[in-house]
């Protein structure tokens, strides 16, 4: 079984998460950060990810880590998906990047058809 490793950012704004939608995804929201590059850090990963999807840097002395979640990686068969989450403030209000079709916020309350099953159980 392949395993993709990623970081995310739980960023929280009126009790919602922000979470991002690609060009490529049209209908479903995945948490915002991605894939590392050779020799990243998880923080070095964040901010360079923060930055390409929704144009702002990050508050580096607000990053906290809060937890590793597993699950089958969305869309993909024979695939696990790690993501190690860390909460953290933004500098600016985010705008979607030339990658990031939409931005939205979300609580446990959404479709679970609108949110991966990673974002879903993150929203838990």
């Amino acid at each position: 079984m392949k395993v993709i490793k990623k970081v995310a950012l739980a960023f929280i704004k009126d009790k919602k998460l922000l979470m991002v939608r690609s060009h490529k995804n049209k209908d479903i929201f995945y948490n915002l950060g991605g894939k590392f590059e050779e020799g990243e850090s998880d923080i070095e990963c964040l901010m360079r990810e923060v930055k390409e999807e929704v144009n702002v840097k990050l508050d580096s002395n607000s990053l906290e880590f809060l937890h590793e979640f597993r699950t089958a990686a969305h869309g993909k068969e024979d695939a696990e998906l790690i993501i190690r989450l860390y909460a953290g403030n933004l500098l600016q209000e985010p705008k979607p990047s030339s990658e990031i079709a939409e931005i939205g916020y979300f609580d446990s309350s959404v479709d679970e058809q609108k949110v991966t099953k990673m974002g879903k159980q993150i929203l838990l």
